[in-house]
């Protein structure tokens, strides 16, 4: 091969350039860190699931207070994302189902949903999710592929009080939330140029 100045390509030029490309590709080999990284957490006294569920089981029906709620951070008023709930509110969300039988209900829910304004409850929704770009960075900053990897926690849960007094829990929530996202591109950061370069000439 012939260099600058007719010099001839020589063992420690071949050498350095080989040396050149595997610096190149292992630098590459590190580039799925330079992926994007988003975390979705509501502002919680709870760090997973497992406390929070832990948190739910100490509320003894007929026994608990509102007061003894607030000790164990169940306050709407200083943690996020638990709502008050109303009578109105419980009926639609507990008894006003289609095809339900009243009777259905347990007898101290129904007997607080009778005192209407001394009935109210608190609904718990508390999420935590993270996502994480995977996969070959450049079929993802190109555009042909992006994986994201989605993990995380949730805890949703319905709280009766009867004159300030729990009458009635339920609960519900997936404690490992694992799955993958992929959206494939096959003309990459081409994709969807089509129609704009068709509205160009029409």
């Amino acid at each position: 091969m012939q260099l600058e100045r007719g010099r001839t390509e020589t063992a420690e030029d071949c050498s350095m350039r080989t040396w050149l490309a595997l610096v190149a590709i292992s630098s590459l080999a590190g580039c799925a860190s330079l992926l994007p990284t988003s975390k979705m957490e509501m502002k919680m006294p709870w760090q997973n699931y497992a406390e929070a569920k832990a948190t739910f089981d100490r509320i003894i029906i007929q026994h608990t207070t509102i007061d003894e709620l607030n000790a164990m951070a169940i306050n709407a008023d200083i943690t996020p994302n638990i709502v008050l709930l109303n009578h109105t509110d419980l009926m639609r969300r507990l008894a006003n189902v289609p095809l339900l039988d009243p009777g259905m209900l347990d007898d101290g829910l129904r007997a607080c949903l009778v005192k209407r304004q001394k009935c109210t409850g608190l609904e718990i929704e508390q999420t935590h999710t993270e996502r994480e770009r995977i996969g070959s960075f450049w079929l993802d900053v190109l555009g042909f592929r992006q994986e994201t990897s989605v993990t995380g926690w949730r805890f949703n849960a319905v709280i009766v009080l009867d004159e300030n007094v729990v009458i009635y829990k339920v609960w519900s929530g997936q404690p490992n939330i694992r799955k993958l996202e992929e959206e494939r591109n096959p003309l990459g950061p081409l994709q969807g140029a089509g129609g704009a370069l068709i509205r160009k000439l029409y």
